[in-house]
């Protein structure tokens, strides 16, 4: 059993319909569950409860043992000092909190609702599924179903948000400065994008926006991810651009960072660290200011499709390497890539902003319904189970609830589970 059932259990109140009583024997009159925590401390705030005629006002914590509440430590923390009833399944030890208080329980073994208890134990037993449900998911209510959908999606762009934030912080909170690095890092894809973070979070920001407002942009970001220290280029282009990085690393006085190699093996051609430097050069050199323009461009994916339209450098249509000829091709920015840029930096940073300007942000889900849905084995076996994605926002909600809610077997939590279970 997963303690996550037992909270459906007190939030449903799938308690069979009789007189209750504490461990100790107490009556006990539950007025009112509480409201989920979601964050640290008890499990359900705001519960109004009565225990032998008196009201209580508090936190519930909720555990399949009374034990877990020492196991967790507990009764060391101030913030459980406040939990009016502790909720399990099975008693096994008093408790008591950090005063010394003990703290009312209720054993739920013999009390939760036979109908839910079996439901619960018959879903739990479909080990053998891809997914527990899999054989019940199609006949989930439409309508529950899409809001489902949207509640999962936006618990991973709040996912998403929290690492944003932290690059906020670094910034001093500065949002070009933000967003210039999150695009960075997504240029920079899995096998690259780390390094180009780390690239170029050691230079002010105002030594980047300097060199884009004066077409200098790639001598230094080149510069800064090492790819300039040869001696001996033998075209004009690298040639310059190794002098102009050795000016700029004087002027602004910039120190050689330690930092790992960029990785070309495992890359497309197209996917190469210097051609998506390429483009990212190409795009802040076209717009100059971004934050601003990208805050403008609302609703329409259409917009986003024409301010990412950019054209590369022409030296860059000949090479994919520095110094290295090359047959001509465009190298334009892919309907994909953009599509993860839209997903992972620029709907999640415009997220931020309006969560943090107080502003209205539900003009995002309706782009994220516009953006194709993703191609991967997680999506292709819902859709083997006639559960179809039109959109980048059911395919992102779909991964969530395959890792975070089946994976982790936390049926009791998903709305699907809850429709099953109770």
């Amino acid at each position: 059993m997963k303690e996550s059932f037992l909270h459906l259990v007190w939030q449903q109140q799938l308690i069979q319909n009789k007189k209750i009583y504490t461990t100790e024997g107490e009556e006990l009159i539950i007025h009112h569950p509480g409201e989920v925590n979601l964050l640290q401390g008890p499990d359900f705030s705001s519960a109004m409860i009565e225990i032998a005629n008196q009201k209580w006002a508090g936190n519930i914590e909720i555990h399949l043992k009374s034990s877990d509440w020492y196991a967790h430590q507990h009764q060391k923390d101030t913030s459980y000092s406040n939990v009016i009833l502790h909720v399990v399944f099975e008693h096994d030890i008093e408790v008591f909190d950090l005063q010394s208080n003990s703290v009312p329980t209720l054993e739920l073994s013999t009390l939760i609702k036979g109908s839910a208890l079996q439901n619960y134990n018959e879903l739990m037993q479909q080990s053998q599924y891809w997914i527990f449900c899999e054989n019940k998911i199609k006949a989930f209510d439409t309508f529950k179903w899409q809001h489902w959908m949207e509640r999962l999606y936006v618990e991973r762009l709040e996912r998403k948000v929290g690492e944003i934030e932290l690059i906020f912080n670094k910034t001093k909170q500065d949002w070009e400065a933000t967003f210039f690095l999150l695009l960075a890092k997504s240029f920079g894809g899995n096998l690259n994008g780390a390094i180009f973070l780390k690239a170029f979070s050691q230079v002010e920001f105002i030594v980047i926006r300097k060199q884009i407002a004066n077409n200098k942009t790639a001598s230094l970001l080149f510069g800064l991810l090492g790819l300039l220290k040869e001696s001996s280029f033998e075209d004009l282009y690298c040639q310059i651009l190794k002098k102009r990085f050795d000016d700029q690393r004087q002027k602004y006085r910039l120190e050689e960072f330690p930092l790992p190699k960029l990785n070309f093996f495992g890359c497309r051609p197209h996917n190469f660290p210097t051609i998506r430097l390429a483009q990212l050069i190409a795009f802040y050199e076209k717009h100059k200011t971004v934050f601003s323009k990208v805050l403008g461009l609302g609703e329409n994916l259409k917009s986003y499709q024409d301010f990412f339209d950019i054209e590369i450098d022409e030296y860059w249509k000949t090479h994919y390497n520095l110094d290295k000829v090359s047959k001509k091709s465009s190298k334009k920015i892919s309907k994909n890539f953009l599509d993860l840029l839209l997903m992972n930096v620029v709907i999640p940073f415009l997220f931020l902003y309006a969560k943090k300007k107080g502003t209205d942000e539900s003009y995002l889900l309706d782009l994220m319904y516009q953006i194709s849905p993703e191609k991967n084995n997680i999506v292709a076996k819902f859709s083997a189970l006639d559960v179809k994605s039109k959109s980048a926002l059911e395919t992102q909600a779909l991964l969530t609830l395959k890792k975070e809610y089946c994976d982790k077997e936390r049926c009791a939590a998903c709305d699907l589970g809850v429709h099953i279970i109770a």
